[in-house]
C-alpha cells in the first residue's frame, strides 16, 4: 500500500512526463499555468510545481478534509472548501505579499 496514491503528469499528446507517489488521498485539484493545487482527505492543502510535481511550499494543515479548491482569476488567493462547510481563503502571493 506504499504507492496507493500517485500524481501523474502527461503532455497534451498523452506522453507520460513524470509522476510522484502521494501519501494522502486527493479529494480536490485545481491547475494554473505554473502550479497544481491539491486538497486531501487527510486535511491538507498542497501546492506543487506543475512541471516537476515537487512541493512548491510546505503542505498546509486544514483541520478537516478538503472538498474543493479553486484559484482566483488574479491568482492572488486559493479558495478551499472544507467538509464542515467552511470556506478558507489562502493568500497565494509571495510571503511578503500575503
Amino acid at each position: 500500500f506504499q504507492d496507493r496514491f500517485a500524481l501523474h503528469l502527461y503532455s497534451v499528446n498523452g506522453k507520460h512526463l513524470s509522476s510522484v507517489p502521494l501519501d494522502e488521498e486527493v479529494t480536490a485539484m485545481c491547475l494554473t499555468e505554473e502550479f497544481v493545487v491539491l486538497g486531501t482527505m487527510q486535511c491538507r492543502l498542497e501546492i506543487r510545481d506543475l512541471q516537476s510535481l515537487r512541493a512548491a511550499v510546505p503542505p498546509m494543515p486544514m483541520r478537516v478534509p478538503v472538498h474543493s479548491v479553486s484559484v482566483t482569476k488574479e491568482k492572488s488567493h486559493i479558495l478551499v472548501g472544507l467538509e464542515d462547510g467552511k470556506l478558507i481563503v489562502v493568500g497565494a502571493g509571495q510571503p511578503a505579499e500575503v
